[in-house]
């Protein structure tokens, strides 16, 4: 039986001040004043089941066009607006008329706070939402730094550019997700469960307006410049609490892989992100951006010596409470999973055994997911015992024992491992230990002691949620300024998800209405005629141009507000 033990934080938080509705309360007060039921503008639940699969099966270009039809348009709960903010990047390449070259680019984002309280006043996370500090030492300390009566928001933000064709990389997003601490993590880690939202698809470009020695760090720039601006309204938030919740959103853990964990920190990839310059020295790491800055610091000793890159606005310097260098969490899916133990402690005991010895031992091994992994790792002790000696079984089982024990067994199966890991030295398969993967399991205790457990801070989850945030979205469009179309998909399916999860809340709110729905649609004659050929209701086939009438007005109201957004612009100058 699984238990959760939980020690109480001594102060006071999350100071009761009255009572709100919901946003599905809201709703449903806006549909009593106007005389409708639940449904409407549909009929019944069978209908609102067909106007989903229509959604979900008929192809942009013709929900848009019905979009164009003379029709009322008619309120739908929508979730958080897209915004476009538009970019201009001037570069150091001069035109032949002496002026620098210039390159416009889009930044499609979503206020943050807004999805936060949309996230928080979700009604089916109902109890599963905590607003005390939990057993994690990062909670303890941040709620001890608001007033008292405050709740910690903690926010959990993840990264991760992706390809959206399998063989061509030429088409790529770049998604920037958010979801919170608050949520239990079984509800964060389900994709359908909604619990994570998509904040922002930052731009990619090679900015060819820059000179080929000065793209890359002009790239990291456009990073950190878009995360800023994405992030702005929680920089308030932060400081004064959201209005009349008393929450403060705080920006607690970045999930990403490691290039990512080194563009967040503004370090090398040859150097550590976490202890670039040692942890919580936040601080320093400014003052020597701003010494190199202002030419008071060599780059000898700036690259070389501290590993950092020249970034000298880092979206994080501004956001309050905040210190990224601990907020880059375990990667347990790139660093263990595929990092140490599948391109490491998997090709090192090939290499001792032999490749045709280890096949015959683990059948069709290649090209594994996450999971597999998982599960190969729980029985790849017993597939190498007999063909490798018992120092190679010492450290392969320090690694496999520290990823479902208690702290102190994860601390002593670690030493385990580097106190045997000189095997692969002698045996020959290995030269060297600098490894950046294995390197990253130091930090693991502590910001296990820090966070709570590691696979709350999957890269798992990011991947995942590009399946239907950027691959389905991108197939829906047309292949051609992907991005708007992108976002207009998107705000169809969390209006077609929130009317869904408000018609599951208000069943469960009236269970006696279940069993009336069939009876009221009998009565009106729903089924009353068939066509003999294929089976079909004849009211059925009258009825299927009117419906995809009806879904259009789903997609109504994001014209007005995609077109109202787009005056929204932002200017950018990289000359520093």
């Amino acid at each position: 039986m699984w238990m959760r033990f939980v020690q109480s934080y001594p102060g006071q938080v999350a100071q009761t001040l009255g009572c709100a509705e919901s946003m599905f309360h809201d709703i449903r007060a806006q549909q009593e004043a106007q005389g409708l039921d639940p449904w409407a503008p549909f009929a019944d639940t069978e209908e609102w089941g067909l106007v989903k699969w229509l959604v979900s099966r008929v192809g942009q270009n013709a929900i848009d066009e019905f979009m164009k039809l003379p029709i009322q348009s008619i309120s739908f709960p929508a979730g958080t607006e897209w915004q476009l903010k538009r970019i201009n990047v001037e570069g150091n390449k001069l035109t032949n008329d002496g002026h620098c070259e210039t390159e416009d680019l889009e930044l499609w984002l979503r206020d943050p706070v807004d999805c936060i309280c949309e996230l928080m006043a979700n009604p089916e996370f109902d109890r599963m939402v905590s607003y005390a500090a939990r057993e994690s030492n990062w909670w303890w300390e941040m709620q001890g730094r608001l007033p008292q009566g405050a709740v910690v928001a903690p926010v959990i933000l993840a990264s991760d550019k992706t390809s959206l064709l399998q063989f061509r990389g030429d088409q790529e997003v770049w998604p920037v997700y958010l979801t919170l601490g608050n949520i239990s993590k079984e509800i964060r880690s389900q994709p359908s469960k909604h619990a994570a939202i998509l904040i922002a698809y930052l731009p990619i470009s090679k900015l060819e307006c820059f000179t080929r020695d000065t793209r890359s760090v002009e790239r990291y720039r456009l990073f950190h410049y878009c995360m800023t601006q994405v992030l702005e309204p929680l920089v308030k938030a932060g400081k004064d609490g959201v209005e009349l919740r008393r929450m403060h959103p705080v920006v607690a853990a970045y999930v990403a892989d490691f290039p990512e964990q080194c563009l967040v920190a503004c370090s090398m990839e040859n150097r550590c992100p976490k202890c670039v310059v040692g942890r919580n020295e936040c601080e320093s790491t400014l003052e020597y951006l701003c010494l190199h800055h202002d030419g008071e610091m060599s780059n000898e000793q700036f690259e070389g010596g501290l590993g950092l890159r020249a970034i000298y606005s880092p979206f994080w310097a501004t956001l309050p409470h905040n210190d990224i260098f601990s907020c880059i969490t375990p990667d347990i899916l790139h660093q263990l999973h595929k990092g140490v133990f599948k391109d490491h402690l998997v090709s090192w005991c090939s290499d001792i055994i032999g490749e045709e010895e280890l096949d015959t031992r683990i059948s069709k091994w290649k090209q594994l997911t996450g999971a597999d992994y998982r599960e190969l790792q729980r029985v790849f002790l017993g597939v190498i015992a007999g063909a490798v000696n018992s120092q190679v079984l010492a450290a392969v089982c320090g690694y496999q024992t520290h990823m479902d024990v208690t702290l102190s067994h994860m601390h002593s199966a670690l030493a385990s491992f580097h106190a045997n890991k000189h095997v692969f030295l002698d045996l020959g398969v290995r030269e060297h230990f600098n490894i950046p993967k294995i390197y990253s399991m130091l930090h693991y205790f502590d910001a296990i002691r820090l966070f709570g457990s590691a696979d709350g801070f999957n890269t798992e989850l990011p991947e995942c949620l590009h399946i239907d945030f950027s691959k389905r979205a991108y197939h829906a469009s047309n292949r051609c300024d992907y991005v708007i179309q992108m976002t207009t998909w998107l705000q169809r399916q969390e209006s077609i998800a929130i009317q869904d999860a408000y018609l599951r809340w208000w069943a469960s709110q009236h269970p006696a209405n279940d069993n009336s729905v069939q009876d009221e649609a009998d009565s009106k004659g729903v089924h009353s005629q068939t066509l003999q050929s294929n089976g079909y209701s004849t009211t059925m086939a009258l009825h299927f141009s009117s419906l995809l009438l009806k879904i259009s007005f789903i997609t109504t109201y994001q014209k007005g507000c995609t077109e109202s957004s787009l005056h929204k612009t932002a200017s950018m100058s990289t000359n520093t």
